[in-house]
């Protein structure tokens, strides 16, 4: 088994894990209150995608619109649940190719970011299918970035606090679901609950109430 590393999971769930006033709370029934961390670039992003698609004069010049603005989120995503960058570059290219295809013959898609990852995700589900499983969260770079995401002035005893808990969540990571690292990676690309549960197919307060309860599972085992 490949061992976890720190992942932007970390990064983007240690805030929250520790704020007490918090822009992500999880009640006793495990209902998730949505974060407001990037909200603001999520919501200038999707305007920006929706002005793009209906300012575009044809469908080859609303596909490359759309490439423009989400090739990065949909290229990191799907690097590290198939840790294989050559792969991931094939996934995404098909991925564009079917929004050509269902723009091209006349379909309407009124939420293109949470279209594309669902396409992507559903290539990665059929990929996996046809091989061996394989551990999400590509560790490769994530030892870096745990070293520059430190406080430069804590103090030893605090590193080494840092690094106990980074250990008990890569050990908490690791005894998640597929499905569970899913909302993870989704969330960190910066994905809203409702669009991470049109990516994965649920409804969405189910998966306000299923990705709750993973988080508040990882603060459990990661802040003992």
């Amino acid at each position: 088994m490949v061992k976890h590393r720190f992942s932007e999971a970390w990064c983007f769930l240690k805030p929250l894990f520790r704020s007490e006033s918090g822009s992500f709370s999880v009640a006793p029934g495990g209902v998730s209150v949505e974060s407001r961390v990037g909200s603001v670039s999520e919501i200038w992003l999707n305007r920006e995608l929706l002005r793009r698609m209906q300012s575009a004069s044809d469908v080859k010049q609303k596909v490359s619109e759309v490439f423009e603005l989400l090739q990065d989120s949909v290229f990191r995503y799907l690097v590290r649940v198939l840790d294989d960058p050559s792969e991931a570059e094939d996934v995404m290219q098909e991925t564009f190719i079917r929004l050509y295809r269902a723009l091209h013959k006349g379909q309407v898609i009124e939420d293109v970011r949470p279209w594309i990852f669902r396409v992507a995700h559903n290539l990665v589900l059929y990929r996996f299918r046809k091989k061996s499983p394989v551990e999400l969260l590509d560790p490769a770079g994530w030892d870096l970035l745990s070293k520059q995401s430190r406080d430069p002035s804590a103090s030893a005893e605090q590193r080494v606090l840092e690094n106990e808990q980074q250990a008990r969540f890569e050990l908490a990571l690791a005894r998640l679901s597929p499905q569970e690292k899913y909302c993870l990676e989704l969330r960190a690309e910066g994905l809203t609950y409702r669009e991470i549960a049109q990516v994965l197919e649920m409804k969405a307060p189910t998966l306000v109430s299923f990705l709750g309860r993973v988080i508040k599972k990882l603060k459990s085992e990661t802040y003992v």
